[in-house]
């Protein structure tokens, strides 16, 4: 099943979603159409699970870093996780553009709002023990907040490679979100 998701991302990326066909899919993973099928009753629901596994993507590079968050430095941290972040979106950077641009309506609501969620519990036990130390009072809000603040600019980086390139591989995009997320945070 792998197969047919690494082939779906490689033929999404190169072609679009419209011209993206699950003849194309099939022949990029070296499997028949009858086995693609077996798996995936579309071409949508392929795509989706293709959305599912970066949004995976994206969680797992807050969990890598859960310990640092809770007992390192805040500023490391956060630099840390969006560094993270912007290196996972921009190494899948036509992916995530064609995504947005063309099938943006795939991927379960119900599977985003999960990983979210999880995101949000995350930071929030994060940032409990650190309140004293914290701008915001209510930091359920502030957690919750703080990860669609991130995700929502690091996203930025689908426009990258047109609009800010040099940015994106200098670290500057990820620098400017890490500082943006912590002069929310930190008290002056």
């Amino acid at each position: 099943m792998s197969v047919l998701l690494e082939a779906t991302e490689n033929v999404l990326a190169e072609r679009g979603f419209a011209a993206t066909t699950t003849n194309h899919i099939a022949e990029e993973a070296g499997v028949s159409i009858g086995t693609l099928y077996h798996y995936f009753p579309s071409k949508e629901a392929l795509v989706e699970a293709v959305v599912h596994g970066m949004w995976a993507r994206e969680l797992a590079v807050l969990q890598a870093h859960q310990k640092a968050l809770v007992d390192g430095p805040l500023d490391r941290a956060v630099h840390a996780i969006v560094r993270d972040l912007v290196a996972v979106m921009a190494s899948r950077q036509a992916l995530y553009r064609r995504w947005y641009a063309e099938a943006s309506h795939l991927g379960s609501l119900d599977a985003g709002l999960q990983i979210t969620a999880q995101a949000v519990d995350a930071v929030h036990r994060a940032l409990l023990p650190r309140a004293a130390e914290l701008r915001p009072r209510n930091l359920a809000f502030a957690a919750d907040f703080v990860v669609k603040m991130a995700l929502a600019m690091v996203r930025m980086v689908r426009t990258g490679a047109r609009d800010w390139e040099r940015e994106t591989r200098s670290g500057e995009l990820a620098e400017t979100v890490a500082d943006s997320i912590l002069r929310y945070l930190v008290r002056d």
